[in-house]
């Protein structure tokens, strides 16, 4: 069970990068460097909320009760949730005439969540 989760937050991880870079390009040439850098940010805070709330719920073992296995997931979301918040408002300050591009980088990141829920579920089917 463990492996399958690892499996499946790497293959996110991936996804939303490439999410990410596809976004960077497209402002890149559309808008400038500036513009692509700052996607890219938006993406990286994506990334790196996605990995960190992951290693977070994912500390729980297979054998750990239910409750525990909930309070580690609630435990990942608070952290991620205090994560954003923070990151969000150190870039604001940099990329304060960018923070558009920064907010679609991080779309691109939660685009990957439908997807990955599509995947999934036609793997259930």
């Amino acid at each position: 069970m463990q492996e399958r989760f690892a499996h499946t937050v790497v293959w996110l991880l991936r996804l939303q990068a490439v999410l990410s870079v596809l976004g960077a390009l497209a402002f890149g040439l559309l808008a400038g460097v500036p513009q692509a850098l700052a996607v890219l940010v938006g993406g990286g805070i994506g990334v790196l909320l996605t990995a960190v709330s992951a290693l977070r719920a994912g500390a729980a073992t297979s054998e750990a009760e239910p409750a525990q296995m909930m309070a580690a997931f609630y435990r990942a979301m608070a952290l991620k949730l205090v994560l954003a918040v923070v990151l969000f408002v150190v870039v604001a300050k940099w990329f304060a005439g960018y923070f558009a591009p920064v907010l679609t980088g991080y779309v691109a990141t939660v685009l990957a969540y439908w997807i990955a829920l599509l995947r999934l579920g036609r793997a259930a089917e």
